[in-house]
């Protein structure tokens, strides 16, 4: 079930009981694809007085369901039924005693109409048009069977119906809940309409985040002293990313779908932003090493995703800084370098560079990738004064030869008008 208003593909039956004594009766019923509960809209009822003559056509609304409530009472009738693309079928016998909640499948076909002459002609077994399937005569123990049938369905839509207004209330609050900071009650929220339909993208995702916060809100309380929130921490990044993996299985159902692939695409970069970052900060600051590699790879997915250039940068770079801050630092180079190679201006990959280099003791590149920073990077930036104290110390410190200053680029002259 998708977050959306339900559509009740049976309608509800009439609670009425008719007096024995009434003048008219009602004729009512739903008119639907074969084996399903989807209504035909605008299926046309012929409903045929046989004990007499008398004609009351109707036509059913939008969801399929037709009424009169204005036939004499003492009749007997057959309805013929027909609907463009459908083949089309009848029922007769049928009194308005028993003449409500009545149910018709219709099989796709041709969409022609047929008559009483038609059944005439078929001895009431076919109908006329040439090569057409037979309209299905019911029998009444086939009528009460499938009475039964759509008694069930309908019970089972309203139950859905129920539920799904239940769900969407406590996602709302959930939401609310969320916006107010109040992560502990948005989880206890996710969690319940989660249960009520475990088919929906937003609940998980929106789950993912509040347990992703809430690990960020014990995690800053355990690097305050209170260490006893370091395990809550950890356990809600853990299933922050569990419940990142399974509104990621939920939009995986739409990428394929063309009219649906541009906005999944989004949100799958989304969720695996969430992944990353709880299991990036398991690695970076609880030290779990076996969610290095699983960040690092949700992370190159959602740049992958990404059609904004801005995105991919901001999804690379997280990736390196996973490596750098859990200690891999010969990776992050790595990942650094790959990041200039694309984007040789971007400041915070020459920053971040100079960094991990030094922290493999490649003391004259990072020196040199600083000098850069500094060529490239505003005066505006509040790293440059700390950049020019690192450099200075690396030079001095490390006996290395200072690195030069590269020549401002100059901007491109203006083209003449022509």
């Amino acid at each position: 079930m998708k977050l959306k208003t339900l559509w009740l593909t049976v309608a509800a039956l009439a609670l009425i009981t008719i007096n024995a004594t009434a003048q008219v009766g009602r004729l009512e019923g739903d008119v639907v694809k074969r084996g399903t509960t989807e209504g035909i809209p605008g299926a046309e009822v012929a409903i045929v007085r046989t004990d007499i003559k008398g004609n009351y056509d109707v036509k059913a609304d939008k969801k399929g369901h037709f009424l009169h409530a204005g036939v004499p009472y003492v009749g007997t009738y057959t309805l013929l039924i027909s609907a463009p693309g459908f083949t089309p079928s009848y029922l007769s016998g049928i009194k308005p005693a028993q003449g409500e909640g009545l149910k018709v499948e219709l099989d796709p076909g041709d969409g022609h109409k047929i008559t009483m002459e038609d059944l005439k002609r078929a001895g009431g077994g076919a109908a006329a048009a040439p090569g057409a399937p037979a309209p299905k005569q019911l029998s009444a123990a086939e009528i009460k069977k499938q009475q039964e049938e759509y008694e069930k369905a309908k019970a089972s839509n309203e139950k859905a119906k129920s539920d799904h207004e239940t769900m969407k209330k406590v996602f709302e609050s959930g939401i609310a809940k969320s916006n107010a900071k109040d992560y502990a009650g948005a989880i206890a929220d996710f969690n319940e309409a989660a249960k009520l339909d475990a088919e929906q993208y937003a609940i998980w995702a929106n789950l993912g985040l509040a347990l992703y916060n809430r690990g960020v809100t014990n995690l800053n309380e355990s690097l305050k002293g209170d260490m006893s929130k370091r395990d809550a921490a950890k356990q809600d990044f853990t299933d922050a990313a569990g419940a990142a993996d399974k509104a990621l299985a939920l939009v995986e159902k739409d990428l394929g779908d063309p009219a649906k692939a541009v906005d999944a695409k989004k949100r799958k970069a989304t969720t695996l932003k969430i992944k990353a970052d709880a299991q990036g900060l398991m690695a970076k600051r609880l030290g779990v090493m076996e969610m290095v590699d699983p960040s690092v790879k949700a992370y190159a997915e959602a740049a992958d995703l990404s059609e904004l250039p801005a995105d991919k940068i901001k999804y690379q770079l997280a990736a390196a800084e996973v490596y750098f801050e859990s200690g891999k630092a010969e990776e992050s180079v790595a990942a650094y370098q790959k990041i200039l190679e694309a984007n040789p201006d971007n400041i915070d990959a020459m920053y971040k560079l100079g960094l991990a280099y030094a922290s493999v003791a490649k003391f004259q590149e990072s020196a040199n990738t600083f000098q850069k920073f500094l060529d490239t990077a505003p005066a505006t930036d509040g790293r440059v004064a700390e950049v020019k104290t690192v450099l200075k110390d690396l030079v001095v410190g490390n006996n290395l030869q200072p690195p030069k200053s590269e020549p401002a680029k100059k901007a491109a002259p203006a083209k003449k008008k022509p």
